[in-house]
């Protein structure tokens, strides 16, 4: 066994001799990742997936050897500008699928948003929950940081903006996934009212509604509300959208008591900056001297969304709905 420091914790990577493989690729590829790991080393890069294409260092074919297992090569898209490139990548990101603890061994290479996760919860030692998901967020935001060491060329950059919005859909699907109990929080699935919002918590005078969005606002949350109580929440990445005070008013006007913004990177901009939406809105602000918006009950309008969790359980955590009042909130 190994162990790799990351963040004062050691990250044990198990000898091959201890490892159950199904198959002899994973077992001779598992076998050469371990090889060029130093014991006691911080968690980052040992591999660099470009070099089994451009310059080939490795002496380890990897189309070959997965061959050896598989009986094809992954299917690749058909604008792949370098399809055999691309598919030694694809065949270790495949790799990852069985063995996510890797992904932050290999640099320049592309990642799924699951395996991205998962590889972050094993990190961060606890799955994710309503109350980790932002930690999450940044142990997925700092394996990203060291994962390139070049400039990625256009599928890479694609694939990879396409990650980052699916990552943050799937950290919220989650969060509400432990959130709801479909008592007194649930989902909405009805068509004729989906377009109010996509979850209601049970609250007097009115019920809380939430509007679940992911990357970009445009007019597309504005379209939920209609005078309700509702609550805005996403991995939002333009900060501009929240920082006009017509679309400020506009959301007070149809119903919103707060919007949840990231206080993480969303973003790659972000990420090379070290900021996320919520500090540069109110960094905006401030540097504008204007005043914070408030909302209706004089709460903050704009909100960390790693502070979702703590406001929903407040209400959720009182089992009289009598008692459960948004004008609180």
């Amino acid at each position: 066994m190994k162990r790799l420091d990351f963040r004062g914790c050691q990250i044990e990577i198990d000898d091959p001799a201890n490892v159950q493989f199904d198959n002899d690729f994973d077992r001779e590829f598992y076998t050469f990742c371990y090889q060029h790991i130093t014991d006691g080393r911080a968690y980052s890069p040992v591999i660099n997936s470009d070099l089994f294409y451009d310059q080939p260092k490795y002496n380890f074919d990897l189309s070959q050897k997965y061959l050896g297992s598989f009986p094809a090569l992954p299917r690749l898209s058909a604008k792949a500008t370098n399809k055999d490139r691309l598919t030694l990548k694809v065949i270790i990101r495949e790799f990852y699928e069985r063995f996510p603890i890797f992904v932050g061994l290999v640099k320049n290479n592309t990642v799924l948003a699951n395996q991205s996760i998962k590889n972050a919860e094993l990190l961060f030692g606890d799955t994710v929950k309503s109350a980790n998901f932002i930690n999450i967020k940044g142990v997925i935001d700092e394996v990203n940081r060291s994962a390139w060491d070049r400039d990625k060329d256009t599928s890479e950059s694609q694939s990879g903006v396409s990650t980052l919005g699916t990552i943050s859909e799937k950290l919220l699907e989650i969060v509400f996934d432990n959130l709801v109990d479909n008592e007194k929080f649930f989902p909405i699935n009805q068509r004729e009212v989906q377009s109010y919002g996509d979850f209601v918590l049970m609250c007097l005078p009115n019920n809380l509604w939430l509007s679940v969005k992911s990357n970009f606002v445009k007019e597309r949350l504005l379209a939920s509300g209609y005078t309700n109580d509702i609550l805005g929440v996403g991995f939002f990445q333009d900060s501009s959208e929240f920082t006009s005070s017509v679309r400020i008013r506009n959301f007070q006007k149809a119903g919103f008591l707060a919007i949840y913004c990231p206080d993480v990177p969303v973003s790659e901009k972000q990420l090379d900056n070290h900021t996320n939406t919520h500090d540069e809105i109110i960094d905006y602000f401030q540097n504008e001297g204007i005043e914070l918006p408030s909302n209706i009950n004089g709460k903050p309008f704009i909100r960390r969304l790693s502070d979702l969790h703590t406001d929903l359980t407040a209400i959720l955590n009182e089992q009289d709905v009598r008692k459960r009042l948004v004008v609180d909130f």
